[in-house]
C-alpha cells in the first residue's frame, strides 16, 4: 500500500518529488508508531533531489540569470515535522495530499537555488521535512509526536524543531497540547503552525500554535451575506459529525440573526455520511413546506459528492448550496462532474487575488498554475494554506534571528507576513485574520470568486438553475438542435421559432418543429352548398304547407287531406334541417398539449357542442322520415280501406282518426330505439390520427361521430324503415288502379320508390369516398335533400298543377264510359275493348233529385244512390256494369259526384248527418 501511494505521488513530475519510504523498526507496540507508520524523509543533503533540482522548472530569477543548482548550508540543518494522512484509505488523504504537495513544494524552493533555505545569524540553513502517516487517527497522532516528533525536535542533529500540522481541526488538536506542552508545563514548547484547521478549541491557550485557516465561526460570513443580499430568506444547516464541521455550522444560528434569515433547521449527520445517511434529509428538504433557499453543508469531501448525489437523486437542489471544504478539488469534481455547476463554497484564497509570496517570490497564479503542472490536480485553499504555514514560519524565524520558540512565536503573534495565500495575520487566539471569500463554479466548471465585490471575478449566480435547467443546459439538443432555443429554469426550451415548441425536460429539452396538422375539416365551399340545398328544401316546405293551408277548401286539396300534406312537407322539412348537424366539427375531445402533441385529461369544452350535433343527426333524420313517411303510409292505407269497402258497395267514412293511430305507431317506434340509443351509448365526437411525423406529432386526422354499439341502434331503425317501405309499396300496388285524380296513389308509389332508390344507391357510395371528407360530406348531404325534395316535389307538385295550370273549359260537358271489364276513362273516351257496352251519363244530371254526392269535411268522399221510382234497379245496373271492380266502382262514385258538385256543396253538412252507408 506504501508503495502504491508512493509511485501515484511522484508520477506527475519526476523532477521534485523523490519519496524515501522507511520503516521504524525498533519502537514498542505502545508508542503508536508501528511498523506501518510510513515516515517520509525529504532532506537538503547533497544526495537529495532537492539540492540537485533544476531552477528552471520554476522559471527564471527576476534579473534573468540562470540559476545555479548548488547550495551550501553552512548555518547546519532545521527540523521541520509534521503527520499527514497518506494512505488512499485514510479519510483525509485526499485534503491532506494537497497539503502535502504544497509543503513539499514550498520546501524544494526554499533549499534549492538561489534561496539556498533559511538564512539566521547571516548562515544559510536547509530544511528537512519529515513527513509521518497519522491514518487519519486522533490517537495515531498524538503517538508520533510523543514518539517521533518530539524526539526529533530534542535531537542535536538540528539547529531547529519545527512543527507544522495535517489537514483537519480534529488531527490538529491531538498535537496542540503536546506542542504547548499544556500537560507538562516544564517541557519545552515547540512552534506549530497549522495549515489545515479552523476550529478555535484548537488554539486557545496555546500561544505557540498557529493556523492559517479563518476561525471556524467566520468561515460562512461571507458566502451568507452575499446570498442574503441576493435575496435568500431561509436556510438550513447539514453538517457532520466532526469538530470542524460542526464548529462551521455551528456559526449559522448567529449568521441567520444578523442577515435576518430564517434558520429552518440544523441537522447533524454522522462522520463520512453516505447515501444511506443523507437521501432521507434530502428528501425532507425537497418538501415544499421544508425547502430552504439555502443549504450550508458543512462536510468534508467524501460528504460533499454524497450529498449531491442525494441531491440528484431526489430531483431537487435549494437555491443556493453551500459547502465548507469541496469547491474547487479535483476529487469532488471528478466524484460528481457536472453536477458541480453553481455549487458554491467558503475560501480564503482564490488564484485571482493580487498577492506574492515573499519568501519563494510566487504570486498566488503563478503557485496554482505550478501546482498543476506539479501534481496534476487543482490547487486549493486547502494546498494554499499550507504552502503559506511554511512561508509564514520561515519569515519569522528569519526576522527573529534566532532559532528559539518564544522568539519566533512572538513574530508571528505580531507581524503581517506577506504569503501567496495573502496578508497573513494571527489574532490573540492564534488564528488567520484573512476573511473568507465566497466562491461558486461557473457554467464551464472554472471557480470563480463572487463575493466580496472587490475581490470578485464573476457575477453571482442566484438562485442557481435546478437540475433540469442544468441538465439542459449540458446534456440536451436544445441550443444545438436543428431548431434552437435557450434553455429555462424548469429545464424546457424556450425556441427562437414560432412554429416550434420545446419537448422534454432537463436533458431529453429540445425544441421541435410543430407541423401543421390537417385536420379534414369539410371545406367551408361545401359547407355552405349545404346551407343552400337545406334552405331551398326548407323554403319549399314552408311554402307547400302555406299554399295547403291557403287553399284547403279546394276539392284537390280536400281530397287530399290537408292534414297529411301539412305533416309530409314538415316532415321532410326536420329531415333537411339534419344536413345542419352534419357540417358541424371539432377538434380532440380532450385538449392537445402543444409540446407534446399528446391529449391530456383536461376535457374540450367545445366537444359538447360537436357531440350534440353527432346524436341531433339521427335524430332529425328519423323523426323527419317517421313523419313523412307515416303521413304518406297513413294516405296509401285510407284509399286502401275506402278501396275495400268500395268493392263490397258497403258505405265507408274513413276520417283522420282511422289512420292517425298509424303515424302515432311510427313516430313512437323510431322514438323508442333513438331514446335508447341517446341514453346508452350516444354517439360521441371522436378524431383519430391518420399520419404522424418522426417525432411523432399528428400531420393528418379526421374526425367522426361514432358510438361502441352504435350498429346495435342503427340496424333496428334500418329494419323497421324498410319494412314499412317494402309493405307501403305492396299497398300502392293493391290500389294502383284507383283514380289518381284525387287518390294520389302514382305520386305516393312514386315518393316510396324514389326514397329507397336513393337510401339503396347512397350506402355503396358512401363505403367509397368514406376516406374523403368532403366527398362524404357532399354525398350525405345531398342524400338528405334529395330524399326530401323528392317527395316534397311529388306529393305537392301534381296538385299545384292541377289546381293552377290544368282547368276544365266552362261548359264543356265531361263523359265517363263504363265497361263491362270495369276499365274506365277520366276523359269521357271508351278505354275498353268492347265499345258496344257502355253507359253516358249527361252532364247535365245535377238536377235529378234521385241523385246526390256529398263531400266530408275532412276530405273523405261518401255518396248515396236514392230514387223514389227505382233507387234498387239503378243500383243494380250500376254494380252489373262495375262488374265488382273496385276501381271502376271508385270511378263511378266519382261521376257521379262530379257533375253534382254544386249540389253536393249546398248539401254537405246536411246529408252528412242523414244518408245511410253503402
Amino acid at each position: 500500500m506504501a508503495a502504491r501511494f508512493l509511485v501515484a505521488a511522484v508520477a506527475a513530475s519526476v523532477h521534485m518529488i523523490c519519496i524515501i519510504m522507511m520503516l521504524i523498526p525498533a519502537v514498542k507496540a505502545t508508542t503508536g508508531v508501528t511498523r506501518s507508520t510510513i515516515i517520509n524523509r525529504r532532506g537538503a543533503d547533497t544526495t537529495s533531489i532537492t539540492s540537485s533540482m533544476e531552477i528552471t522548472a520554476f522559471g527564471e530569477l527576476e534579473d534573468g540569470a540562470p540559476a545555479t543548482d548548488e547550495c551550501t548550508y553552512d548555518g547546519g540543518i532545521i527540523s521541520f515535522s509534521h503527520p499527514m494522512s497518506l494512505k488512499s484509505s485514510d479519510k483525509f488523504f485526499s485534503t491532506g495530499n494537497l497539503q502535502l504537495s504544497a509543503i513539499e513544494m514550498m520546501i524544494d524552493e526554499i533549499n534549492t537555488s538561489p534561496r539556498c533555505g533559511v538564512t539566521v545569524g547571516g548562515k544559510k540553513h536547509g530544511i528537512h521535512l519529515t513527513t509521518f502517516g497519522d491514518d487519519s487517527s486522533k490517537d495515531k497522532v498524538s503517538a508520533i509526536v510523543k514518539n517521533g516528533m518530539m524526539p526529533l525536535a530534542e535531537s542535536t542533529e538540528y539547529v531547529g524543531s519545527y512543527w507544522v500540522g495535517p489537514y483537519s481541526s480534529g488531527l490538529t488538536g491531538s498535537m496542540s497540547p503536546l506542542a504547548n506542552s499544556t500537560d507538562d508545563p516544564t517541557a519545552a514548547k515547540t512552534v506549530l503552525v497549522a495549515g489545515g484547521a479552523a476550529s478555535t478549541p484548537v488554539f486557545a491557550g496555546n500561544p505557540t500554535i498557529f493556523g492559517t485557516f479563518p476561525p471556524s465561526k467566520l468561515y460562512l460570513a461571507q458566502a451568507i451575506e452575499a446570498l442574503a443580499k441576493a435575496g435568500a430568506k431561509s436556510a438550513t444547516s447539514v453538517f457532520e459529525s466532526a469538530s470542524f464541521t460542526k464548529g462551521v455550522c455551528a456559526a449559522m444560528p448567529g449568521l441567520a440573526d444578523k442577515f435576518n434569515l430564517t434558520l429552518q433547521d440544523e441537522i447533524e449527520v454522522v462522520s463520512s455520511p453516505t447515501s444511506v445517511d443523507l437521501d432521507p434529509v434530502a428528501r425532507n428538504l425537497s418538501m415544499a413546506e421544508n425547502d430552504p433557499d439555502i443549504v450550508v453543508a458543512c462536510v468534508y469531501d467524501q460528504g460533499c459528492a454524497e450529498w449531491v448525489a442525494s441531491m440528484r437523486k431526489t430531483g431537487w437542489s435549494p437555491r443556493a448550496q453551500v459547502f465548507t471544504v469541496c469547491i474547487g478539488m479535483d476529487k469532488f469534481k471528478d466524484a460528481v462532474g457536472t453536477d458541480a455547476m453553481y455549487m458554491m463554497g467558503v475560501s480564503p484564497w482564490d488564484p485571482s487575488l493580487d498577492m506574492q509570496d515573499q519568501v519563494v517570490g510566487w504570486s498566488a497564479m503563478e503557485f496554482s498554475e505550478l501546482f498543476l503542472a506539479t501534481t496534476q490536480r487543482t490547487s486549493t485553499y486547502h494546498a494554499a494554506s499550507a504552502a503559506a504555514s511554511v512561508g509564514a514560519l520561515v519569515q519569522a524565524i528569519e526576522r527573529a534571528d534566532s532559532f528559539g520558540t518564544e522568539a519566533v512565536s512572538d513574530v508571528l503573534a505580531s507581524q503581517e507576513f506577506n504569503t501567496l495565500y495573502g496578508l497573513l495575520s494571527f489574532d490573540d487566539n492564534g488564528q488567520s485574520q484573512a476573511p473568507s471569500l465566497h466562491l461558486q463554479y461557473d457554467k464551464d466548471m472554472s471557480v470563480q470568486t463572487v463575493y466580496p465585490i472587490e475581490f470578485r471575478s464573476a457575477e453571482l449566480v442566484y438562485p442557481m438553475p435546478t437540475w433540469d435547467a442544468r441538465d439542459c443546459n449540458m446534456l440536451s439538443k436544445c441550443l444545438t438542435g436543428e431548431e434552437t432555443g435557450v434553455c429555462q429554469e424548469d429545464g424546457t426550451c424556450k425556441c427562437d421559432s414560432e412554429n416550434a415548441v420545446s419537448t422534454g425536460v432537463g436533458s431529453s429539452a429540445q425544441c421541435v418543429y410543430i407541423p401543421a396538422e390537417d385536420m379534414t375539416y369539410v371545406d367551408t365551399s361545401l359547407l355552405i352548398v349545404g346551407y343552400i340545398l337545406f334552405a331551398v328544401q326548407a323554403f319549399l316546405s314552408v311554402a307547400c304547407t302555406a299554399w295547403t293551408v291557403y287553399y284547403r277548401n279546394r276539392r284537390v286539396v280536400k281530397a287530399s287531406q290537408p292534414l297529411f300534406l301539412c305533416l309530409v312537407a314538415f316532415g321532410a322539412f326536420l329531415m333537411s334541417l339534419s344536413i345542419i348537424p352534419v357540417g358541424i366539427q371539432g377538434e380532440y375531445r380532450y385538449l392537445v398539449d402543444p409540446i407534446t402533441g399528446v391529449p391530456t385529461d383536461e376535457p374540450n369544452t367545445d366537444i359538447d357542442r360537436v357531440d350534440a350535433a353527432c346524436m341531433a343527426l339521427p335524430w332529425l333524420f328519423s323523426m323527419g322520415f317517421a313523419v313523412t313517411f307515416s303521413a304518406l303510409f297513413a294516405k296509401i292505407w285510407r284509399i286502401k280501406l275506402v278501396f275495400q269497402a268500395a268493392r263490397t258497395f258497403v258505405r265507408k267514412q274513413v276520417g283522420v282518426k282511422d289512420v292517425v293511430s298509424i303515424m302515432v305507431a311510427v313516430i313512437v317506434l323510431q322514438a323508442i330505439v333513438l331514446i335508447a340509443w341517446n341514453v346508452a351509448d350516444p354517439l360521441i365526437w371522436q378524431r383519430e390520427v391518420l399520419m404522424e411525423d418522426n417525432n411523432g406529432y399528428p400531420t393528418r386526422s379526421i374526425g367522426t361521430c361514432s358510438s361502441t354499439n352504435g350498429l346495435a341502434f342503427l340496424i333496428p331503425l334500418i329494419v323497421i324503415d324498410a319494412l314499412m317501405l317494402v309493405y307501403a309499396l305492396y299497398l300502392c300496388f293493391v290500389t294502383r288502379k284507383v283514380s289518381a285524380e284525387f287518390q294520389e296513389g302514382t305520386w305516393i308509389t312514386a315518393s316510396i320508390l324514389s326514397i329507397l332508390q336513393i337510401l339503396v344507391l347512397s350506402i355503396p357510395i358512401l363505403v367509397i369516398v368514406d376516406a374523403d371528407n368532403n366527398a362524404f360530406y357532399f354525398v350525405r348531404v345531398a342524400v338528405i335533400f334529395l330524399v326530401s325534395s323528392t317527395v316534397t316535389m311529388l306529393i305537392f307538385f301534381p296538385k299545384i298543377y292541377r289546381l293552377h295550370f290544368l282547368k276544365v273549359q266552362n261548359g264543356a260537358s265531361r263523359r265517363t264510359g263504363f265497361r263491362a271489364t270495369g276499365q274506365f276513362s277520366t276523359t269521357g273516351n271508351q278505354t275498353g275493348n268492347d265499345s258496344g257496352q257502355r253507359t253516358s251519363m249527361n252532364s247535365d244530371r245535377g238536377s235529378d233529385p234521385a241523385r246526390r254526392t256529398t263531400m266530408d269535411s275532412d276530405g273523405g268522399r261518401r255518396f248515396s244512390i236514392a230514387s223514389e221510382n227505382g233507387t234498387t234497379a239503378i243500383c243494380r245496373k250500376v254494380a252489373f256494369q262495375i262488374n265488382s271492380s273496385a276501381a271502376s266502382a271508385s270511378q263511378v262514385i266519382e261521376e257521379l259526384g262530379e257533375d253534382h258538385e254544386s249540389t253536393t256543396e249546398k248539401k254537405t253538412q246536411s246529408d252528412t248527418n242523414t244518408d245511410e252507408e253503402v
